[in-house]
Order: C-alpha cells, then sequence, then structure tokens
C-alpha cells in the first residue's frame, strides 16, 4: 500500500494542474452539502431511545412534571396579594404561545387525561342529546375570533371529555405557587426558550404593582434554556481562549507561519468532509455534537503535525512520506475503527458523532497523503523543541528517550510496578460506579434553583405516575369492553351532519375509539440503565477493534501486544484515578473513551513503528515521532483540557477526564512501548 500511495504522489507531482482543479472542485461539493446542515438542540438525541420511546417520552413530558414551569411567589403575610399577583399573569400567560400543533398532539392520547368522574358521567355524556349539545357548543367556539387554535383540539374531543388547563394556583402556609405547563416539553430548547422569556418579561411587568413580592420561576424547560445557554457561553469562551493558546503553541514550534497554515487547512478540509458526509446522512444534527466534535482537532492535528515535525529530518518530502505512511494510516485505521463503535448505539447524537469523526479523520489523513505533500516546501520544517518545564521537572524527548534504555533490572521493576497497581485498581473499580445515570448532576443550575427543583421533585413520585400512566390505559380499554364505540361514531356523525360540520370534521376523535393503543410507560431508570451499557460496549468494542487492526496490521502478535498493552493500562489507570477523586463518567464525557482510544492508539503506533526503523536501520527516528507526539498532545490538552474553567458540569467534567486521560495515554505511550520492545528483542534473540 505505501508503494501505491508513493505511485500516486510521483504522479500527482507531475500532473499538479488536475490536482488543484479537482481539489477546488471537492471543496466546493463539501461546502455545498456543509452550509445545508441544520442544527437542533434536543439533549434526548443523546439518550438510547427508539420511536417508542419517543413517544413515551412526548407523553410523559406533556401530562407529568417534565414539561411544568412554577412561579414562586413569596412575601411575608400577603396571602391575598400573592394570589391576586398570579391570576393578573393569567391572561397574559394564555396568550403568550400558539399552542394548537401542541395540543393536538396531546389530545391525540386523550385516554390518558380522562378522569375518574369524568367516567362516572360518561354515559350521560354520550347520550344523543349531550353530544348534539356538545357540538353546538363546539360551533359556537369555533365561531369566535381568534379560536382557530382550538380546531384541533374540537377535532379529537368533540365531546369535551378532558380539560386541560395550562394554569393553575395551589397553596400552601409560606408560599404560593402558580403552574404553567409548557406545551413544548423540556427538549425543545429553541421554543422554551422564547417562552420563559415571555414569561420572565409578563413576570416582570407583574412585579412592578406587587413591589413587596418575590417572584421567580423553575422548572424543567427553564433548566434546559439555562444549560443550551451556559453550554454556548462557555463554549464561545472556551474555544476562543483554546484557539489563541494554540495558535501561540503552534507559531512557537513552527517559526514558518507557512506551516501553520498548511495545519488549518488540513484541519479544515477534514472538518467539511465530516459535515458533508454527516449531511448525506441527515438533513439536521444536535449542534451539541459539533461542539463535542472540536475535540477531533487535536486527533486531526495529528497527521499533518507527523508530516511536518518529520520533514525536519528527512532530505525531500518524498522521504517524509516514506518514512511515516505507514504509522500514520494505520493509526487512523484504528482510530477512524473506534469511532465506528459509536454508531451502532441507539441514541441519535452518538450515532452522528461516530459518522462525523470517522468521516473528519478520514478526509484529513486523504488530504495530508495526496495534497499536503504537494504543498509543503522541499526544504526541511523548522521546528523548535517542545519542553515541559517546571521547578522540579523537566521533561521532554531526550530525557523520554532515556527510560527506553534502562537496564534489564530497571524494565522489570517499572513493568511490575505498572501490573501490580493495574491489577489492585482494576480490583478494587469493581467496588465503584463509574458511570452516573443521574441526568440531573450534568445540568447547569444556581443554588437557589437545586433547592427549588428538589423540593418539587420529591412531591412528585415517579414509580406512582408510572402507575396511574397504566391505569388510565386499562380504564380506558375496560370502558369500551362494555360500551358499543361504533354506536357512539354513529351518534357523532349524525349530530354532526346536522349542527352543518363536514362528514371528515372528527376523524381523529373516531381514531381514538376505534385503534387507540397504549404507549408503553417512560422509565428513566430503564433509560439510564441504558446509558450504563453503552458505557460498557463502548469500552469493549474499542478495545477488541483496535487490537484486531494492530495485530493485521503489525502481522505479528508481539507486537500488536505492545502498541495494545499502552492502551489497555492507561484505561486501568484511568478508572483508578477517577475512583480515586471520585469522579465518574456521564452521559457527555462516555464519548471521551473513543477519544482516549483514538489518541492513544496513535501515540503507541508510532513509537512501535519507531522502534521497529530504528531496530532494522540502527538510523535514530524516535525523536521526531515524540516531538510530534508531545505536540499533538499538548493541542489535545489545551484544545479540550480548558473546559475545566468552564463553569457549566458536563463540560467541566469533559475538562477534566480530558486531563487525566490525556495525561496518562501520553505518558505510557512513551515509556511503556521501548521497554515491551527491548524484553521483546532481548527474547528474540535468545531464541
Amino acid at each position: 500500500m505505501k508503494n501505491l500511495l508513493l505511485h500516486i504522489y510521483d504522479l500527482l507531482s507531475v500532473h499538479r494542474r488536475w490536482l488543484w482543479i479537482g481539489s477546488a472542485v471537492i471543496v466546493a461539493a463539501l461546502i455545498a452539502l456543509a452550509v445545508s446542515l441544520r442544527y437542533n438542540e434536543d439533549i434526548m438525541d443523546f439518550l438510547p431511545v427508539d420511536d417508542e420511546d419517543r413517544e413515551a417520552l412526548a407523553l410523559y413530558q406533556s401530562q407529568q412534571s417534565a414539561s411544568r414551569l412554577v412561579l414562586i411567589v413569596e412575601g411575608d403575610s400577603l396571602r391575598d396579594e400573592a394570589i391576586e399577583a398570579c391570576e393578573d399573569l393569567l391572561p397574559d400567560l394564555t396568550t403568550e404561545m400558539d399552542l394548537s400543533e401542541q395540543l393536538a398532539g396531546i389530545y391525540s392520547q386523550m385516554p390518558y387525561f380522562i378522569t375518574d368522574s369524568t367516567y362516572a358521567q360518561l354515559d350521560s355524556l354520550t347520550t344523543p342529546d349531550a353530544v348534539r349539545a356538545a357540538l353546538e357548543r363546539d360551533k359556537r367556539i369555533l365561531s369566535t375570533p381568534g379560536a382557530s387554535f382550538l380546531a384541533p383540539v374540537i377535532q379529537s374531543d368533540p365531546l369535551g371529555l378532558i380539560s386541560l388547563s395550562t394554569f393553575h394556583i395551589p397553596q400552601n402556609s409560606s408560599r404560593t405557587y402558580a403552574f404553567y405547563q409548557s406545551p413544548y416539553g423540556s427538549t425543545e430548547t429553541q421554543r422554551n426558550a422564547a417562552l420563559v422569556d415571555s414569561l420572565k418579561a409578563v413576570t416582570d411587568e407583574v412585579s412592578v404593582s406587587f413591589p413587596n413580592l418575590s417572584l421567580r420561576w423553575i422548572g424543567a424547560p427553564l433548566i434546559a434554556v439555562g444549560n443550551a445557554r451556559r453550554i454556548k457561553l462557555d463554549s464561545a469562551l472556551c474555544i476562543a481562549l483554546s484557539l489563541v493558546l494554540i495558535v501561540i503553541l503552534l507559531a512557537y514550534a513552527f517559526p514558518r507561519r507557512r506551516d501553520l497554515w498548511l495545519i488549518l487547512l488540513s484541519i479544515t478540509f477534514g472538518w467539511l468532509t465530516g459535515m458533508a458526509v454527516l449531511r448525506l446522512v441527515t438533513p439536521t444534527i444536535s449542534a451539541v455534537v459539533l461542539g463535542i466534535g472540536s475535540v477531533l482537532i487535536g486527533i486531526a492535528a495529528n497527521y499533518p503535525l507527523h508530516l511536518l515535525v518529520h520533514q525536519r529530518y528527512t532530505t525531500s518530502v518524498r522521504q517524509t512520506l516514506n518514512e511515516v505512511l505507514s504509522p500514520l494510516v494505520v493509526g487512523n485505521i484504528t482510530t477512524v475503527g473506534a469511532f465506528l463503535t459509536l454508531i451502532p448505539l441507539q441514541a441519535t447524537a452518538l450515532k452522528h458523532l461516530g459518522i462525523f469523526a470517522s468521516a473528519m479523520l478520514v478526509g484529513t489523513i486523504l488530504f495530508c497523503i495526496f495534497v499536503l505533500p504537494h504543498l509543503m516546501s522541499a526544504e526541511p520544517t523548522p521546528v523548535r523543541e517542545i519542553k515541559l518545564s517546571s521547578d522540579k521537572l523537566r521533561l521532554n524527548g531526550n530525557k523520554l528517550q532515556r527510560i527506553g534504555q534502562w537496564s534489564v533490572i530497571g524494565i522489570t521493576i517499572l513493568f511490575g510496578g505498572y501490573l501490580t497497581l493495574s491489577a489492585v485498581s482494576s480490583s478494587a473499580s469493581r467496588q465503584y460506579s463509574l458511570f452516573d445515570s443521574n441526568l440531573s448532576h450534568i445540568n447547569y443550575m444556581t443554588a437557589e434553583q437545586r433547592a427549588d427543583l428538589a423540593y418539587f421533585d420529591s412531591i412528585s413520585n415517579p414509580q406512582r405516575e408510572i402507575s396511574e400512566h397504566a391505569y388510565r390505559a386499562e380504564q380506558w380499554q375496560a370502558y369500551w369492553q362494555t360500551h358499543a364505540a361504533d354506536s357512539l361514531i354513529a351518534c357523532v356523525q349524525t349530530e354532526a351532519e346536522r349542527a352543518g360540520f363536514r362528514q371528515d370534521a372528527f376523524n381523529p376523535f373516531y381514531t381514538i375509539l376505534q385503534s387507540w393503543k397504549p404507549v408503553k410507560a417512560f422509565d428513566m431508570r430503564k433509560l439510564t440503565q441504558g446509558l450504563s451499557d453503552n458505557f460498557d460496549y463502548i469500552g469493549l468494542c474499542c478495545s477488541v477493534i483496535v487490537f484486531l487492526f494492530l495485530w493485521l496490521s503489525f502481522r505479528n502478535l508481539w507486537l500488536a501486544l505492545i502498541a495494545f498493552v499502552p492502551m489497555a493500562l492507561s484505561w486501568v489507570w484511568i478508572l483508578a484515578i477517577m475512583q480515586l477523586f471520585g469522579l465518574q463518567f456521564n452521559i457527555v464525557n462516555i464519548i471521551l473513551a473513543t477519544f482516549i482510544f483514538g489518541q492513544g492508539d496513535d501515540y503507541t503506533i508510532f513509537i512501535v513503528e519507531g522502534l521497529l526503523y530504528e531496530h532494522r536501520t540502527g538510523k535514530p527516528i524516535l525523536p521526531q515521532y515524540r516531538q510530534s507526539i508531545l505536540l499533538s498532545a499538548l493541542i489535545m490538552l489545551i484544545g479540550v483540557g480548558i473546559l475545566v474553567l468552564a463553569v457549566h458540569p458536563a463540560m467541566h467534567s469533559l475538562g477534566i477526564v480530558t486531563l487525566i486521560g490525556m495525561s496518562i495515554v501520553l505518558l505510557m505511550a512513551v515509556t511503556v512501548p521501548p521497554l515491551l520492545f527491548r524484553m521483546y528483542i532481548r527474547f528474540s534473540s535468545a531464541h
């Protein structure tokens, strides 16, 4: 394969005009696809739910506390004034948003909203006289100016069997609470943002008339909006800071500014490729996917970095390609394989992230193999040596290299220490839950919001709500087993024709009577168990795929093990350190499992390839490999580790896991393979 790629390089060197024309056409096509991609902010895309789960969730949000907004009104001995303030809010709140589409969705699941009191009088509500009176009432309502939004409601429930109040006021001895039901659930953050702003504006106006009262909102929709806005703010600040630091790092490492543009160009082409391929798969993706996908910059930067750093030690671009192609391609294949493990997951956003990451890295490597060499200068690239310094520690390529030259006793002691600590850590980690399935822990809330929300959550009982869900469904089915739905349909059709309605005016109501089926209850406990299962799946599949690719690439079981063991040890150590400090994976930072494997296999492959090259030729090549690895690791640590400064808990956890994971991966990659390789050579020579 390397000979084929070098032959293509030689061919394109002669026909560069066609290379530039072809590249321009491809880039134009990628841009056209990328700009047509649309974005949403639905956090449910990250949960392992199927279509049935989504239907259950939609129902759960329409009838349970998930879509509830609570207005908390506080004031000393001002009960009547507090109630008056809440009542003043009602006219404005009920006209803030167009509810027709949302109400139609709620009424399509009408059986879940019919109360016991309605069933007690249902026989009398379905008599011909009652049906005639109900349809006359519907006709009057629809003829009222501005009542057109109620048409879907009347089509689904012409007899008025249910009544959904969007606003009601309970009382207790210390506070007054006003409950407002968001028509958008808790996941439609874009629509809820407009709703929350409107509610706050109305509340502020009422507060002017009641200066002695304190009014504030709480609820899942408001929390979701706050999360989305906090993520955007943290992302903007952290990305801006990381870009500045990365540019400074690269500017120091590559004095020639042309090299900076080449790195940026390579990553940009890969990014466009990922966006374009994603657009071919779906028209809409989660905006959070692209935010997390920015982590890929650290991995994608590996490829141009290795080429440019390595050119410092060669006399021609072709020689650079000849010496770097094998580890570049093998590292890309194993990394892409790790990200492909995300595609079979049920969570839509994780599928899309797997597709985007794989396509981006493939696009970057293709650009680096076929285009970048023709843009690189024939002169060696000047690269300054990067050092990690402190008062007591000075770690650079030369000192890392010396670790691999220790005596057999030193190697045995260090490797034995690795294995011992890893075994102890692995055993201890079984007693500790490494995955936090509580989604509230990754929500951004103020201390006051957490206290208010905890109070209202303590009032609701999820298991009772699930039981109520099943009870309503059974109640509906039991009623129509002893009553003739067809007779009621015929009665409504007859009276509707007399009242002047179209023949098909109440088809949604007839459909409910004839073919309604229960939606399975939405159980958050089962969903979180699915998240934990995904966590185990990602770790296992990444390990298997990476090891098989390494074995296939090196065609030697021992060399594959030398490259794989550092990653396995890294993973065990990461889990042990997280356990030591009480850290856990969650729905967001679990994705870093694939990133850590992706980076780790790149690093170890380069080290093993360098060791093989030095063993065969006697020419030192590890210094330039370590130099590019160190640059890549620093970019990754800056690009994602900067998230430790984020206020949002989920983003903050991403930064912490990155700092821990990448530091351990880097240490293992540059120390363990030389030790194992030295042992392998000694053993091979002895036999």
